[in-house]
């Protein structure tokens, strides 16, 4: 069941679309992101980050050290994420490698259908740590367009949903529809992975999901719908498209 706020995107409304406008933020220049644990830099137009991302205004209007050399620190974030969104920041749009068109599992080698899913959701989980929506919600929309034709049946389909499942659980606050949706997602594939190692391992470390997925035992036939192609809102921007 779909979150009670989720309702159809508006085509190229502001709550569901980002378009960038250069004249807005060309002439104000630069702040440098050290991305990851060697921190590699990656350049960004300041105007355009801070139209973008509150939470990362306060680390580029600030007395810090980060302030006053026109640096951002992001130690737990991915350089592939970055360059996503970084992409997404100057085109309004994000592209990763076409998923698999094969809806029952592998059939070629090479494809892995999961390995696309586990980086819309660390874009998903990044959008929500630095409070980008826009961003969130198109992650949110790719996520659920991708896994929504799969057919989980094999030892690779265990590890990539295991992954997903322990990297939400670690990173999404408690309240999320994502991890629903993935608690019942993995109820649905129990039978699938409960000879896992992996899996047990996944319930012994998150608790939180284990009590969630005993909450949600409802059979193997009860598959998850996902919520693709629609679009969390808030009740104000409900309001304001529906009022």
């Amino acid at each position: 069941m779909a979150h009670p706020f989720y309702v159809k995107p508006v085509p190229n409304s502001p709550t569901t679309k980002h378009s960038p406008n250069y004249k807005d933020f060309l002439f104000g220049g630069t702040v440098t992101l050290l991305v990851g644990i060697y921190r590699e830099r990656m350049e960004i137009h300041k105007k355009l980050l801070t139209s973008l991302s509150p939470e990362l205004t306060k680390h580029v209007y600030n007395n810090m050290r980060e302030g006053t050399e026109n640096t951002i620190g992001l130690p737990e974030e991915e350089g592939e994420t970055i360059t996503h969104f970084t992409e997404w920041a100057y085109t309004g749009e994000y592209a990763l490698y076409p998923p698999p068109a094969n809806t029952n599992s592998y059939t070629e080698p090479g494809q892995d259908p999961w390995s696309n899913l586990y980086k819309h959701l660390q874009i998903y989980v990044f959008s929500d740590k630095f409070n980008i929506p826009i961003l969130k919600r198109l992650a949110e929309s790719k996520f659920h367009s991708e896994i929504s034709p799969l057919h989980p049946n094999g030892g690779k389909d265990v590890v990539g949903l295991v992954k997903l499942i322990d990297h939400a659980y670690k990173n999404i606050p408690n309240s999320d529809p994502i991890l629903k949706f993935l608690t019942q997602y993995a109820s649905w594939k129990l039978e699938l992975l409960r000879p896992s190692e992996r899996f047990h391992g996944l319930m012994l470390q998150r608790p939180e999901f284990l009590k969630a997925l005993l909450m949600n035992l409802q059979g193997p036939s009860t598959k998850p719908t996902a919520a693709a192609p629609q679009f969390h809102q808030t009740r104000g921007e409900t309001a304001r498209l529906f009022g």
